[in-house]
């Protein structure tokens, strides 16, 4: 009996192989996107963005936050990209870039560093020298996914396509929605879509799902599936609202967060703690920005 889960979701993959998530709504699917709902969805991103108090974000150069991270469930199991379902991390992060570090404070692999430099990936094994070394898919899109996560609405707002997509009401609390996304609204591979839960009553963002176009995990089907992420225990750092929360769900979020796969939890959170340089171990390699991965 425990193995019908998994199969009936194996299933379900092959089922789904030739579809490809959507996260636009009905009213962006009927009508498109207006001058109007793009002019008013990027107002209301920008006061989201504003009252996050992103505005200072540019006065710093990188963030390290240590955290506990639990993958739960088959899928969970099949999607986490640390070595542990249960870790403690410690993550350093070069704002606006994909240049990062994590280092595994239990497990197996307690005290090694893993990190990207330009995406090129290297590991540093209990205070030995830094080898760079295969590219590791897991961890490296879970190091660009959680730096993604923590800065979503800092580089959403610069996205080219920006809409007003409707309301929705979730838990009885009334949400502005925003359809982001880049090049044509319509979902093709090339480029994921997001959209945002914007709470009305005061412009925090509370909610995102999103579209899984490049992951690690390219199971029959995985083209159909999206996630989704609840932001949840604001903080403020420095004058920026942090979420020490991170709930994450396959496809929709659910009412009670009962059905997520996974959750992080920040124990802490410090702007400009280390030295950017810690995240460029090998000088001759040019600096890539925030430019994805080719």
């Amino acid at each position: 009996m425990k193995n019908i889960k998994p199969l009936v979701l194996l299933t379900i993959c092959f089922l789904l192989q030739s579809c490809i998530a959507d996260m636009r709504t009905r009213m962006i699917k009927n009508e498109g996107i207006s001058k109007n709902n793009e002019i008013k969805g990027k107002a209301i991103l920008q006061k989201t963005w504003e009252k996050h108090g992103f505005s200072k974000l540019a006065k710093y150069q990188t963030y390290t936050l240590t955290a506990n991270d639990t993958w739960k469930g088959f899928m969970g199991k099949i999607g986490k990209p640390w070595p542990e379902a249960k870790s403690e991390l410690k993550l350093k992060y070069a704002i606006n870039t994909f240049d990062s570090q994590v280092q595994f404070l239990n497990g197996k692999r307690k005290n090694t560093i893993a990190g990207l430099q330009s995406w090129k990936y290297y590991e540093q094994e209990q205070q030995k020298d830094i080898k760079f070394t295969d590219y590791n898919k897991r961890i490296a899109f879970g190091l660009s996914a959680y730096q993604y996560f923590f800065e979503m609405l800092d580089r959403l707002k610069k996205a080219p396509i920006i809409s007003y997509a409707g309301e929705k009401i979730f838990n009885d609390v009334k949400y502005d929605l925003i359809f982001v996304t880049w090049k044509i609204p319509k979902p093709h591979m090339e480029h994921d879509q997001y959209l945002l839960w914007i709470n009305k009553k005061n412009s925090q963002l509370e909610y995102a799902v999103y579209s899984l176009r490049d992951n690690y995990l390219k199971i029959p089907g995985y083209k159909a599936f999206y996630g989704s992420i609840k932001f949840d225990n604001y903080q403020n750092v420095n004058g920026i609202i942090i979420p020490h929360k991170h709930t994450v769900f396959l496809n929709e979020p659910s009412r009670k967060d009962k059905n997520h796969i996974h959750e992080l939890i920040v124990k802490d959170f410090v702007f400009d703690g280390f030295d950017v340089n810690d995240l460029y171990p090998n000088k001759e390699i040019k600096k890539n920005g925030d430019k994805k991965l080719n």
